[in-house]
């Protein structure tokens, strides 16, 4: 293998039986990826998924080879273009900002066209906009580059294979234009497609989605400022896609610069596209003064801390050579029925973080010590005492790295009729609505409610949204 990987070799005792260990070490990003010598890189670089190897397409391959070197994708002159497809408007919104708060960004420039060279929006050389500047200051980027803009797409379903009826989609949106424009299009079409709750402010009231407007939008802005640029990648938009219980942004190209989730958790900032994210740190939105960034590394731990002040689970975040995922959860841990079923356990004195912990053991199945320090934004003593805590009083235990439930209230040995019927149609993994159980158990939906309602009480059974939404389902707790 090229190159060869640092690794040790022991042997370890398993069931009475010796058995050889090798512990192979991660190559530093820089010397990503290691590949099959004979094979050469593009077609002997594999990952290894559950127990088979996959080949990379040549695109991860060439992600995982540039890992450490920052792009000049940003920086190419568009040469179709010329400095009449940019937003005379936007342009000079941009440089009035920079007279004010950059003033010596703009030292011995004569004219606008010599401020944009300046700020990496014109190629100096051929007189063009960058790609940067079409993207940034553009009046119409996707005259040029089609594939650069956001789909967006609201499902009725858990995934995209999900049919609700004759509903496909319930909502679809191809949102193009400039960045600034493209983000407030797409953080519209997401949150007209959101529950809202009334909430009190004041003499009056607000309506609320169930996504922080704020988290939505520094997922959308993280994935357009940071998202691959290269030749390669102009064939892929940044897709927004919302489920019945979560929202997903897909941004082409997965972390670069070697860092890892817990370091932009911990807001760290590499910036892939240097001259796109500084410019989009200038340019204003179209009807306000805000900017598009700050290029600061605060926009994750804005989403951290968006969604756990509104009672909902921190950001989930992937990372595979190809593709990055931000996930936002569309409801809270502590809804109605996840208290009803807290209320329902015993064995143990109830504390906050307890609780918390206990709903997202609930809701995901398992847990680990980093995953529920993240999701609750706490650090890891708490998150390892919290579960220690849970696990002295058996409400959880502890097998291969993660914290399950231990089913003291869920046994199934009680259960009337109708609710092993349920059981049985729900075992093997599946999810399904009320009305697809009623065709299962040969019971009306309105037979079925109050059993459901018992079984997710008990901790059986639990439900993908809240009792108000269409998109309701039930799954197996744990599953």
């Amino acid at each position: 293998m090229t190159p060869t990987p640092a690794m040790t070799i022991d042997q370890i005792e398993v069931d009475g039986a010796m058995v050889v260990v090798a512990e192979v070490e991660e190559l530093s990003a820089a010397e990503k990826p290691c590949f099959m010598t004979a094979q050469g890189k593009e077609r002997g670089t594999y990952m290894r998924l559950a127990d088979g190897d996959h080949r990379l397409d040549t695109y991860s391959v060439f992600q995982l080879s540039v890992l450490t070197v920052p792009s000049e994708a940003d920086r190419e002159p568009v040469p179709e273009a010329t400095i009449a497809d940019l937003d005379t408007d936007l342009v000079d919104r941009t440089i009035a900002r920079l007279k004010t708060n950059r003033p010596r960004s703009l030292d011995g420039t004569s004219s606008d066209r010599h401020v944009l060279e300046r700020i990496g929006a014109i190629d100096r050389g051929t007189g063009s906009p960058t790609l940067g500047g079409i993207l940034a200051l553009g009046s119409f980027p996707q005259q040029f580059f089609p594939q650069l803009m956001i789909s967006f797409a609201s499902y009725p379903g858990g995934s995209k294979d999900v049919v609700v009826g004759d509903e496909r989609m319930i909502d679809r949106s191809v949102l193009e234009g400039s960045i600034p424009d493209m983000i407030d299009d797409a953080v519209a079409a997401v949150v007209r497609n959101l529950r809202v709750r009334r909430v009190s402010h004041g003499a009056g009231a607000r309506n609320v989605p169930e996504i922080p407007i704020d988290a939505s939008r520094e997922a959308i802005t993280n994935s357009v400022m940071h998202r691959d640029y290269s030749p390669m990648a102009r064939g892929d938009q940044v897709r927004v896609e919302l489920y019945p219980d979560h929202l997903e942004v897909h941004s082409p190209g997965g972390l670069w610069g070697g860092q890892s989730i817990n370091a932009i958790f911990a807001g760290q900032s590499r910036s892939r596209n240097s001259v796109l994210a500084r410019l989009l740190t200038d340019v204003p939105f179209t009807d306000r003064d805000e900017t598009v960034g700050e290029n600061a590394g605060s926009g994750i731990p804005r989403m951290l801390g968006e969604m756990t002040r509104n009672g909902l689970p921190a950001p989930r975040f992937s990372s595979v050579p190809a593709e990055f995922v931000a996930v936002l959860d569309r409801f809270g841990l502590l809804n109605p029925e996840t208290r009803d079923w807290l209320d329902s356990l015993d064995n143990r004195v109830r504390t906050p973080i307890g609780d918390n912990a206990l709903a997202l053991i609930h809701h995901l199945g398992s847990v680990t010590v980093d995953e529920l320090r993240r999701q609750l934004a706490i650090d890891t003593l708490d998150a390892q005492n919290a579960l220690d805590e849970l696990a002295s009083a058996n409400m959880v235990k502890f097998e291969r790295g993660t914290y399950r439930l231990i089913r003291t209230t869920g046994g199934q040995d009680d259960l009337s009729t109708v609710e092993r019927a349920i059981v049985g149609a729900l075992t093997g993994d599946v999810t399904m609505t009320v009305q697809d159980l009623s065709v299962a158990v040969e019971r009306t939906p309105g037979t079925l409610r109050p059993h459901l309602r018992n079984l997710i009480a008990r901790g059986v059974v639990v439900a993908t949204a809240p009792p108000t939404s269409r998109r309701r389902a039930y799954r197996l707790a744990g599953t």
